[in-house]
């Protein structure tokens, strides 16, 4: 047993701290350092004057960040081009664009127009990561329900409406008229990732813990009925449910993790190997080492360093942009000047559309926060090792962009552009 423990424990060790040799503990320090940031870059642009700020080796303004949903933004003004273009109408159903798979019988289905997709009030949910819940939780336009979702059915009324996918409609309309030439929706590689070994360990592991369960239970009950020995049986449930876990992390969800999932299996069934002649030992170890992990996992302050998606993803408006901080500068340069012409078709992407609380409410495509007769307009993208954050304040002639490769790069993110423009701005809502 004592055997077995040490080798949980160093297992744990080698895996969040010498085999990835990236602790970066929340301390205190610059805020890159009491946040555990590796990588960033920062654009503050006042008055036209444009500065980078590049935090980690190697990082400059051409570095390509995984920006997640503040890819909506990029979809939404794709969407306010076609209608400005009179392709779409923000007031008429979208239901005639959708692909079958898309509907389904609710009759209110065919009540949710552009308008409602834009700003959240579409009723659907948040959720997309387990498969699309095409669900309609409220009634369209009556709240708002920030929805993932919601992006999903928006980029297939672009690429039915327009005849070409999300990529080309955003290369038609925004990266190439504005030269943003390192932004994509499609797969693309980028600088590497790092999850906070918590949530890496989470996702690399709980699918596989679930299907181990769920395996052995019946197993048991089995191997009671014909004889059949259960040691045997251990070891297939403890294969099926690496596969079963491989599937879902490749094909899923977050491959970011497989490698980790890979390391963590690897040495389980180097362990059932060595003390396979040690019946208690044997049964007891795959459950040692997974606690040693998780516990090391939730206990240690360290980030690690994951993989890029192992395989390609589709193009999605909800979470899959790439860009960089010099794209976004000009993006949000382009957004600068729309605020600035409310009367312009482009202009209601900042006129506020549905209200949240006092303080907040969202555009056709961005929210919209309100304090003491000021106005900042934001948005942020929140993926597996990457947090990223704009905010417009044209009041001001000012905005700032902050890309960072990390689990903890929102709250750096939101330290950094209040300390830039000088107030004590939220800039988070509940989704």
């Amino acid at each position: 047993m004592r055997k077995l423990i040490r080798l949980s424990v160093v297992t744990a060790a080698l895996l969040t701290v010498f085999l990835f040799c990236a602790c970066s503990g929340k301390a205190g320090g610059a805020p890159e350092e009491k946040y555990g940031i590796r990588n960033s870059v920062t654009v503050r642009s006042d008055g036209g004057s444009v500065e980078y700020i590049c935090v980690g080796e190697g990082t400059d303004e051409d570095t390509v960040f995984e920006l997640g949903s503040n890819g909506k933004t990029v979809a939404a003004y794709v969407a306010l081009k076609m209608a400005d273009e009179g392709i779409l109408d923000l007031d008429e159903s979208i239901y005639p664009y959708l692909d079958e798979e898309l509907k389904t019988t609710d009759p209110r289905m065919k009540d949710i127009t552009l308008r409602q997709l834009l700003c959240h009030t579409a009723g659907f949910s948040p959720s997309y990561e387990l498969g699309i819940d095409k669900k309609i939780y409220t009634d369209p336009g009556e709240q708002f329900r920030y929805s993932g979702v919601g992006y999903i059915y928006l980029q297939n009324v672009i690429e039915n409406a327009s005849g070409m996918t999300m990529d080309q409609a955003a290369a038609n309309y925004v990266f190439g008229p504005l030269r943003m030439e390192n932004s994509t929706f499609e797969s693309t590689k980028t600088i590497t990732p790092y999850m906070n070994a918590g949530n890496a360990v989470l996702y690399s592991m709980l699918i596989f813990v679930l299907s181990l369960i769920v395996l052995i239970i019946p197993a048991a009950v089995i191997c009671k009925i014909t004889k059949f020995k259960f040691r045997k049986a251990f070891v297939i449930c403890y294969l099926a449910a690496g596969v079963i876990n491989t599937v879902f992390l490749l094909f899923i969800f977050v491959s970011k993790v497989f490698v980790l999932f890979l390391i963590f299996f690897g040495i389980c069934g180097a362990a059932l190997f060595m003390v396979k002649k040690h019946t208690k030992l044997f049964y007891l170890s795959v459950p040692l080492l997974t606690v040693a992990v998780f516990a090391a996992g939730f206990i240690l302050p360290v980030s690690i360093p994951v993989t890029n998606d192992l395989i390609a993803k589709q193009a999605n408006c909800a979470y899959s942009f790439r860009s960089t901080a010099h794209d976004m500068a000009i993006f949000c340069n382009e957004l600068m000047e729309r605020a600035k012409d409310p009367d312009d078709a482009m202009g209601s992407m900042f006129a506020p559309a549905v209200l949240i609380d006092d303080n907040n409410s969202w555009g056709l495509g961005v929210a919209i926060e309100t304090e003491n007769g000021s106005t900042t307009y934001w948005h942020s993208g929140i993926n597996p090792g990457f947090q990223s954050l704009y905010v417009l304040e044209p009041e001001e002639d000012r905005y700032i962009v902050i890309l960072t490769n990390s689990d903890f790069g929102l709250d750096y993110s939101i330290e950094e552009a209040r300390s830039f423009l000088g107030s004590s701005w939220q800039w988070q809502i509940k989704r």
